[in-house]
């Protein structure tokens, strides 16, 4: 699983540096979500099962995605090849 993340942000952004606005904006889009299902259970709401797994991919799943858009970020801004170099080194 490892190798194909690695084997995708290289593909995906060996051309071009990842946005620092698409962190942003998943981290906005999960604390939006946070504080509308957190108020919405302190004020004595109760989901029921399909309403708590809408919840759960609204909140898990922005976040998901900005924390590995970040992880890409970081290595990405290593060196101009650390993409590739860590792409080959989980296929090994």
């Amino acid at each position: 699983m490892k190798a194909a993340f690695w084997r995708f942000a290289h593909s995906r952004y060996q051309g071009r540096k990842p946005m620092l606005l698409t962190d942003i904006a998943a981290f906005m889009w999960f604390g939006f979500f946070v504080l509308v299902y957190g108020s919405a259970i302190i004020a004595g709401w109760l989901p029921s099962v399909i309403e708590a797994a809408v919840g759960i991919l609204l909140i898990g799943g922005p976040l998901l995605i900005g924390i590995l858009h970040r992880r890409i970020r970081i290595e990405a801004a290593k060196a101009p090849d650390a993409l590739y170099r860590k792409r080959i080194e989980t296929n090994r």
